[in-house]
């Protein structure tokens, strides 16, 4: 069996913050399986990384719906279809809120972050482009300047991009980020209408997909 590399200390992040990011990635890339059963030892084991930093970062999990704890263990959820859409249905409105408090409180230092983004949008792999998407939210949501739109957001995406990952083809994948770019652009231009044109457009665009797996 390969040894497992110690988490260590790091001038930029805590350990529970990498704990966190680490667990994040091989529950949302499907690298442990939906509906599995975990303790903590075990995950300690698998990250390298010790109890107190596992547990914070779970209780993390927990609250963005990536880990269920109970006294069974820590169980991963499995894939529901059912419950995307109600994810989806709360996004719509925090992101179509989330648009106008940008496009309203819009600084040159938001500016710069939407066209970095902008600029590195293209030519990303599946992975890539995840990794893309999450910084679009972070940078939205802080330029939303509202701490509350910003939690919502973060909450809510985990689960949405496991099951968008799981289920998506390299073609829908393009596509959701190509509204995501349009959004940016429209917030940039602070153009209201086109920006919330396409908040709804993506959000119908993924509700379509996640249909196609209700039972």
């Amino acid at each position: 069996m390969e040894k497992v590399k110690k988490i260590k200390r790091s001038k930029d992040k805590t350990l529970t913050e990498q704990v966190y990011e680490q667990l994040e990635k091989k529950i949302i890339f499907c690298e442990i399986e939906p509906g599995s059963i975990l303790t903590e030892k075990k995950i300690c084991e698998m990250l390298g990384a010790g109890r107190t930093p596992v547990r914070e970062a779970l209780l993390l999990l927990s609250k963005r719906f990536l880990v269920n704890i109970s006294k069974a263990g820590i169980m991963i959820p499995q894939m529901n279809a059912s419950l995307q859409l109600q994810l989806l249905e709360a996004r719509r409105p925090i992101l179509k809120t989330c648009v106008e408090c940008a496009i309203m409180r819009l600084t040159q230092t938001d500016k710069d972050s939407i066209q970095d983004l902008l600029d590195k949008a293209d030519n990303l792999s599946d992975k890539e482009v995840f990794a893309w998407l999450e910084k679009r939210q972070e940078v939205l949501g802080k330029a939303s300047k509202n701490y509350f739109i910003f939690e919502s957001l973060r909450n809510s995406q985990g689960l949405s991009r496991r099951f968008f990952y799981y289920y998506a083809t390299k073609e829908n994948h393009e596509a959701v980020k190509n509204f995501h770019k349009n959004i940016l652009k429209s917030v940039l231009k602070q153009d209201k209408v086109n920006a919330l044109l396409n908040a709804d457009k993506i959000i119908n665009y993924i509700e379509n997909i996640v249909k196609k797996y209700t039972i």
